[in-house]
């Protein structure tokens, strides 16, 4: 048995030019990655006051918890929405309590202070004792 290909006397090489094909593929990749619109993630809608540029600090990652308060008085605590009720049970689960973690509080300019005021109670109570309240860079001539 002979699986050696057979070779006509006068035949050229036959080959496919991949250039071209490669030229429409990009072409085709480079339309979807602009025409692609993206999903916008959802998140909180939050008017942070402002704040004076040398009043920055700055924390790990890894020793931060985050707490936003919106307009509303809704509550959210490591992205997971919550009640003032709710939040010392989610602080307690949450088990890391002591001076190297960081509480940041993000709320909106809009909230009642006394609002602020029990959700930091309610930190204290967690044994939270390390908070930091968040707000925005204040633009040129913007008062704070």
């Amino acid at each position: 048995m002979n699986f050696k290909p057979v070779r006509l006397k006068n035949s050229e090489d036959i080959y496919l030019n991949l250039t071209p094909l490669v030229d429409v593929v990009l072409l085709l990749l480079l339309f979807f990655m602009v025409t692609t619109q993206f999903s916008v993630l959802p998140g909180l809608k939050m008017n942070l006051p402002a704040v004076n540029a040398e009043s920055k600090v700055r924390i790990e990652a890894s020793e931060r918890l985050e707490l936003s308060i919106t307009a509303e008085g809704d509550i959210v605590f490591e992205n997971q929405p919550t009640t003032l009720a709710g939040l010392s049970g989610l602080l307690n689960r949450a088990g890391t309590a002591g001076d190297e973690v960081v509480v940041v509080v993000s709320a909106d300019q809009g909230v009642i202070y006394g609002r602020i005021v029990r959700v930091m109670e309610t930190l204290r109570q967690a044994g939270f004792n390390r908070v930091v309240l968040s707000g925005r860079l204040a633009r040129a001539g913007e008062e704070f």
